[in-house]
């Protein structure tokens, strides 16, 4: 569906009024089912409004936004067990939880997003596929509730209802995030904040983390975290080097995975998969950042790529060249610093130089510069008349033949010459 299509089903010119025109729709019975039933036919299996959202709202200097592609949230999905109800942490238009409720159409779905641009799309596609669990409008770093809303199962989509405060959230079997990358957030120190107890709080200059422990606090026993986050989280100092440390000391992260770049529209940055579990005792690295095809301007990873990380993740088996299981004792070693090159070895050798044919090239390119200096000698000299353009191109010209000459003649032999004596 078009930027186009969209504007027209939604009556309205530009993209920009698209939030406020929805809201006024999902909170109107009537509007809403009249909305819905317009998109009666598509393919709700995925977030149809993530390139039109992208494409027209995002904000890399403010909110640094970057949707999550469909194949990436495939990828998230896959690594998640069983679950009964899932938080999705900075959903932003939703395709993360779409993703999770193809998994589980009944599970009960908490999001979060602080957007009020985006915002009320998450609302709406959670509504049309009647999703049942909660919309938040919030800001995640402060805790600072703005507005809410109740998803109940209705006969064929959603029954909306507003809140006025925070519900009490339960301990999920499954937490997913693809939070702002490095967003810089001041902290005060001075208050205790009990997502970040026996870690530290995260750094000003990335809150990366900031969202890993908030999803990890709301994680239950037994459940599962798993976060897209830019490499820098695998190997930064300071209190992300303490958080890190912690993380693997008490037997909380379990895997990593490398991506690969470009998978997003508005950045070009590669990221990983952080996957925590409680009681892990050894880690999985994955490097899957060579395994995708080239789509325009982006990579996409192929159904083989994602079953391949898929099957490796099951498996916990070290793979020449893509995966290796890695001891606590091991990353101790390197200091807990998680850069996943430490512990595979993805390097391939180049393909051999044909000295050769590369030399044979050369004189051929040396043999066709010469005929060319030739034959635009000759034209120069057909020329007629003597204008300033044309006396100071014959000039160059012969500076050039000259200076050739000169250097052979001096013992400044080229590499063309060294082969025509061998």
């Amino acid at each position: 569906m078009t930027n186009a299509e969209i504007n027209e089903i939604f009556g309205i010119t530009e993209s920009y009024q698209l939030p406020e025109k929805l809201m006024s729709i999902l909170m109107d019975f009537k509007q809403r089912t009249e909305l819905f039933e317009k998109f009666n036919g598509l393919d709700l299996s995925h977030d149809f409004f993530t390139r039109y959202f992208q494409e027209q709202h995002s904000n890399r200097e403010n909110m640094m936004q970057d949707f999550t592609p469909q194949e990436l949230c495939d990828v998230v999905v896959n690594t998640l067990g069983e679950y009964s109800d899932c938080l999705d942490v900075c959903a932003g238009t939703g395709g993360l939880t779409i993703s999770a409720w193809k998994k589980n159409p009944d599970a009960n779905y908490y999001v979060e997003e602080l957007s009020g641009r985006a915002y009320p799309i998450l609302l709406f596609n959670l509504a049309i596929r009647n999703i049942k669990g909660y919309v938040i409008n919030k800001d995640v770093l402060t805790k600072e509730f703005k507005r809410g809303f109740k998803l109940s199962k209705g006969d064929k989509y959603s029954e909306i209802e507003e809140i006025w405060s925070e519900p009490d959230m339960p301990k999920f079997q499954a937490v997913i995030m693809n939070p702002p990358y490095s967003l810089k957030h001041e902290w005060d120190t001075a208050i205790t904040d009990c997502r970040f107890e026996g870690y530290g709080y995260p750094p000003t200059k990335a809150s990366d983390y900031a969202f890993v422990m908030d999803g990890l606090y709301n994680m239950g026993k037994g459940g599962t975290l798993t976060a897209v986050l830019p490499h820098g989280v695998l190997f930064r100092g300071g209190s992300e080097k303490t958080i890190r440390e912690k993380l693997v000391i008490n037997g909380i992260l379990n895997e990593v995975i490398g991506l690969p770049e470009k998978l997003f529209l508005n950045t070009a940055i590669p990221v990983c998969l952080m996957i925590l579990r409680h009681e892990s005792k050894d880690l999985l690295f994955i490097d899957a950042s060579k395994d995708f095809e080239k789509d325009a301007k982006l990579n996409r990873l192929r159904q083989e790529d994602i079953g391949k990380i898929k099957e490796t993740s099951r498996k916990r088996q070290s793979i020449e060249k893509y995966a290796e299981v890695v001891s606590f004792w091991k990353v101790k070693e390197n200091d807990y610093n998680l850069n996943i090159p430490r512990y595979v070895d993805s390097y391939e050798e180049p393909e051999p130089i044909d000295i050769d044919a590369t030399l044979d090239r050369i004189k051929e390119l040396d043999c066709n510069i010469n005929k060319t200096m030739d034959e635009l000698a000759k034209m120069l000299n057909e020329l007629k008349g003597g204008t300033e353009d044309t006396v100071f191109i014959k000039k160059s010209v012969d500076v050039m033949r000259r200076k050739r000459s000169e250097k052979k003649a001096d013992g400044q032999a080229t590499i063309f010459d060294f082969i025509g004596r061998s």
